[in-house]
């Protein structure tokens, strides 16, 4: 009897279950879709399976490994003819890209994915496109052009009865909203989201919206919430395997642990928050992060450290694309000269 791995060559390897898979992506159980799929080649699989890998890759914060999986079997699933798959592959990878901080490359992406999805009858892919290009406005310091692409993406998701994207859409609203210094309906979008994301059931994005809520309640001076909120959306996150979410929330624990006084809680915090960070690979969390670890150097007295965390920052942002936030670190950073390295202060460096 042959052993299992010397099948005669003429009868071809079986292919793993799409069905299977399918189940574990809409139970959101990314992991075991990798368990299932990420051990084949893309060459061995079906274009609907290549793309739930690229999106388990980015759903369990693996963005770099989803970039060159989906750049590997693009011209393969263009080949294959499934329109379908070609629209999302070529969607998953801006994505991949967007997390990467490849802000040129990645609107591309996303442009060459709506018109695919316009010419092909799409709206989903539509949507979701256009929420993507909400994003990379936003990065962009762009909030109001955002909002209009958001806005254009919630009656799509409505139609097609996707509470999904419209938890995402809306957790992206109440971002743009609070950079536009409009914290009420910031906030009216964050509660907005979480009602969807529990209908979805997605409990990643209710998680993240509680996050944003605590970063809101942090901006109008009530520290105890924040810092309460967003430990819980960092331990939730930390539950599901999101390291961005992780790293989001215990950034604004440090924040209110600095704005208490409490450097060295705010110095843990901010170490661990630093690590998810990195681990995620997004230049523009690495540099938030990186930001608060300068203001918290900075109501410590040592500028020194404070200049080099904020210069680290500020090089991402620049990676990034992040005019905005460059901008207001920059004009930060030169509200540091004339203060007298490790000297008592209770400065708080308020964040830009």
């Amino acid at each position: 009897m042959p052993s299992p791995d010397s099948r005669p060559p003429h009868i071809a390897p079986p292919r793993p279950p799409i069905a299977a898979a399918r189940g574990f992506a809409r139970a959101g159980s990314w992991g075991e879709v990798l368990n299932l799929l990420a051990h084949v080649t893309e060459r061995a699989l079906e274009p609907e399976q290549i793309t739930l890998v690229a999106e388990a890759l980015l759903r369990t914060a693996r963005p770099r490994e989803a970039e060159a999986w989906l750049r590997r079997a693009l011209p393969d699933v263009e080949r294959s003819g499934d329109w379908i798959a070609r629209r999302r592959t070529i969607n998953l990878w801006g994505a991949a890209l967007f997390e990467l901080g490849e802000l040129n490359s990645a609107e591309l992406a996303f442009r060459r994915a709506l018109e695919l999805g316009e010419q092909e009858d799409d709206p989903l892919l539509v949507a979701r496109a256009m929420n993507n290009l909400g994003q990379i406005a936003n990065v962009r310091g762009r909030p109001a052009d955002a909002l209009v692409f958001y806005k254009l993406s919630v009656p799509a998701y409505q139609r097609l009865g996707h509470p999904r994207g419209l938890a995402e859409t809306y957790h992206n609203m109440a971002i743009s909203y609070r950079d536009l210094g409009e914290l009420d309906r910031a906030d009216e979008c964050e509660q907005r989201a979480i009602e969807f994301a529990r209908a979805a059931p997605v409990a990643r994005l209710a998680a993240l919206a509680r996050i944003g809520r605590a970063d809101l309640a942090f901006r109008r001076g009530d520290v105890a919430l924040a810092r309460i909120a967003a430990l819980r959306g960092a331990t939730e996150c930390l539950g599901l395997g999101d390291p961005a979410g992780t790293a989001d929330g215990l950034r604004i624990v440090g924040l209110a642990c600095i704005a208490n006084g409490e450097f060295a809680d705010a110095a843990a915090a901010l170490e661990r928050a630093s690590g998810f960070a990195t681990r995620q690979g997004s230049p523009v969390l690495q540099a938030e992060t990186l930001r608060a670890r300068a203001q918290l150097a900075a109501a410590r007295g040592y500028l020194d450290e404070a200049r080099r965390h904020a210069q680290d920052a500020l090089a991402l942002f620049t990676k990034a694309g992040a005019t905005t936030d460059h901008t207001a670190l920059t004009e930060w950073y030169a509200g540091l000269d004339g203060r007298a390295d490790d000297a008592p202060s209770t400065h708080q460096g308020d964040l830009p």
